[in-house]
C-alpha cells in the first residue's frame, strides 16, 4: 500500500518520534511511504529509512495578525492538496490537531482513506476557540480517529457523530539497544533524578522543582536534571533560584543521549498536568529506571497499570512528588524492584503489535 504520513515537522518531540517509528516500520513491511511535513527537511531530528520519500514544504513560520494566519493556512491547504494528490496514496495518516484539520480539508473529495491521530488529551488541552471548532467540524470527515488511551477514546466517542470510528493505538516502546555512550560524558554528575520534556506549563516542571526542593535539604548530594527546551526556561530558572536549589538543578536543553541519561538516573519523574501518551515514560521503563509519575489525564495510569510498575502521585501535588522522590532515592530495594518490572510494563506496547494496529486501521473496510 502507498501511504502518506503528515506532521508539521520532524523535530525532537514525542509525536515526531512516533511518526518516524511508524514511517520506518511501515516501509520495512513493504509499504511505499511518503512523509510530508510543513517544515523543511533541514531540521529533521529522527533518522529515516532511505526508502522513505521525504517531502518538506517549507511552510512553517509565525503569521502577522489574524488575516496573515488565514492566508498562511490557505497556502498550506493548497500545497498540501497538491502534494497529496501527486503522491496518490491509498491511505493518509496525520498527527496532531492542527495538522489533522488541515489534512482533512486538503483531502476533501480525494479518493483516499484518511486517518487522523490526536496526540493529547482534548478534555484538558484547548487549541483555541477557532481550532477547537474546526476540530469538531472536520474530524467527522475522517475514516478513523486514532487516540492513544482508553480514557481519551471515551471522550471522543461521547463527543463524536461516529463513535465507531475511534480507535485506540498506544505508542510503541523504544527499540534502541542500550550501550555505553563512547567518547561522551554525562552532562550532570551522579546521583541525580531526571525529568524530560518541553519546558511548558503542561509538563509541570514548576511542580517538579517545588517537589525536589523538599528533598534537597536532606540530600545535598542529589541533583535534578531536566532535559528539554521551551519558553518557560527563564521562569523555571527563576523559580529554582527562589527555592534556593539553583546549584542542584541542571537544565540540559535538547540531548542526544536521553536513554543513557535515564539509565544512569536514580529515578525518572513525570510531573505533567496532563498528557496524551508520554513517550518519556515508556523510555524510562525501557531503561530500567524507577519511575514516578503524576496521575494526570491521560496515559500514566494506563502505562503504569494503576501503579504496579511505578509510583503514581496525585496530579499538581508538589509535596507528593517530593515524598515519592525521597522514597525512591532512599530505598535501594524499591529501586531494584521497579527497575526489574520495566520490561513487563512494555509488553502491551511492543513494536510489532503497534504496527499491526496501524496496518489494520489503514485498510479500507
Amino acid at each position: 500500500m502507498k501511504i502518506a504520513l503528515l506532521i508539521s515537522g520532524l523535530g525532537p518531540g514525542g509525536a515526531e518520534r512516533v511518526m518516524s517509528v511508524l514511517a520506518n516500520g511501515l516501509v520495512a513491511r513493504g509499504h511505499t511511504v511518503c512523509l510530508i511535513t510543513l517544515a523543511g527537511t533541514g531540521r529533521d531530528f529522527h533518522a529515516l529509512d532511505e526508502r522513505i520519500e521525504r517531502r518538506g514544504l517549507e511552510l512553517t513560520g509565525d503569521s502577522r495578525g489574524y488575516l496573515g494566519a488565514v492566508l498562511a493556512n490557505l497556502r498550506r491547504l493548497v500545497e498540501l492538496r497538491r502534494t497529496i494528490r501527486a503522491a496518490a496514496p491509498r491511505g493518509v495518516v496525520s498527527f496532531v490537531t492542527r495538522m489533522n484539520i488541515l489534512t482533512l480539508i486538503a483531502c476533501a473529495g480525494l479518493r483516499t482513506r484518511v486517518v487522523v491521530s490526536e496526540r493529547v488529551d482534548p478534555a484538558s488541552h484547548s487549541e483555541g476557540i477557532v481550532w477547537d471548532a474546526l476540530r469538531r467540524w472536520t474530524y467527522p470527515l475522517a475514516d478513523s480517529v486514532v487516540v492513544q488511551t482508553e480514557s481519551i477514546a471515551r471522550w471522543f466517542r461521547s463527543n463524536s457523530r461516529h463513535p465507531d470510528r475511534v480507535t485506540v493505538i498506544p505508542n510503541p516502546a523504544p527499540q534502541a539497544k542500550l550501550g555505553k555512550t563512547h567518547g561522551t560524558e554525562l552532562p550532570v554528575a551522579q546521583p541525580y533524578v531526571l525529568g524530560a520534556g518541553r519546558l511548558v506549563r503542561q509538563k509541570g516542571f514548576d511542580l517538579l522543582l517545588r517537589g525536589f526542593s523538599l528533598v534537597a535539604p536532606s540530600r545535598p548530594d542529589l541533583k535534578l536534571a531536566i532535559a528539554g527546551e521551551g519558553r518557560d526556561l527563564p521562569s523555571l530558572r527563576q523559580l529554582a533560584a527562589s527555592l534556593g536549589i539553583e546549584r542542584s538543578v541542571f537544565f540540559l536543553g535538547t540531548v542526544d543521549n536521553l536513554l543513557e541519561l535515564m539509565r544512569s538516573a536514580m529515578a525518572f519523574v513525570l510531573s505533567s498536568r496532563y498528557e496524551g501518551f508520554p513517550n518519556v515514560l515508556l523510555e524510562a521503563l525501557f531503561c530500567g529506571v524507577p519511575t514516578i509519575a503524576s496521575d494526570c489525564p491521560a496515559g500514566p495510569r494506563e502505562i503504569l497499570a494503576d501503579g504496579k510498575y511505578g509510583l503514581l502521585v496525585p496530579c499538581e501535588d508538589p509535596q507528593a512528588l517530593g515524598q515519592a522522590i525521597a522514597k525512591v532515592v532512599g530505598d535501594a530495594d524499591l529501586r531494584r524492584k521497579l527497575a526489574a518490572l520495566g520490561p513487563l510494563a512494555l509488553l502491551p506496547f511492543e513494536h510489532a503489535r503497534v504496527l499491526d494496529a496501524w496496518e489494520a486501521v489503514l485498510r479500507t473496510h
